[in-house]
């Protein structure tokens, strides 16, 4: 097994009895606090997989009340981000957005309606950097990605007609 090491935002602090039933549960390989003002649970859990140790945490924090918002990762970023991380000038990056440098292409923002700082997903323009710029640039941790879409699905699907085909796209 492999100590996975990740944090997640909690939807609140969690108050002692909760602490003490986590622990309980077998839950001591975590820590909780705050981090900016947002309530932080610090797991450094051993598991097959990053997937096996936050899907257990998350039940962990579902069995005494806590609900679980997001596992803290570094997926969205800006164009600034982007620069700093490959060390190349914010307008070189942004004129590779544009198209106006390099062979286009450049994955699309998250947000391409909205006026002001446009966010990216790293875990799509690292692929695109190491294959036309031939830089090295790491992957983000997939499993950190798709909890981070599971955790957001579940805070919607009371609210989603019909969610079951929405669920059947995940499970084809």
């Amino acid at each position: 097994m492999t100590a996975h090491v990740f944090k997640v935002v909690l939807d609140r602090q969690p108050t002692d009895d909760e602490l003490d039933a986590l622990f309980a549960a077998g839950c001591d390989d975590a820590a909780f606090g705050s981090e900016n003002g947002l309530p932080i649970g610090e797991f450094d859990r051993e598991a097959e997989t990053m997937a096996d140790a936050i899907a257990s945490a998350v039940r962990e924090l579902d069995g005494v009340g806590l609900i679980a918002l997001r596992v803290v990762d570094q997926d969205l970023v800006t164009l600034a981000d982007v620069a700093d991380r490959i060390g190349q000038s914010r307008e070189s990056v942004r004129r590779y957005a544009t198209g106006d440098r390099g062979p286009g292409t450049f994955p699309p923002p998250v947000n391409p309606a909205r006026e002001g700082t446009s966010f990216y997903r790293w875990s799509e323009i690292a692929p695109w950097i190491r294959q036309h710029l031939k830089i090295d640039a790491p992957e983000s941790d997939p499993a950190l990605i798709v909890a981070n879409l599971v955790l957001q699905a579940r805070q919607h699907r009371e609210r989603v007609a019909h969610m079951e085909a929405l669920a059947d796209l995940l499970a084809a």
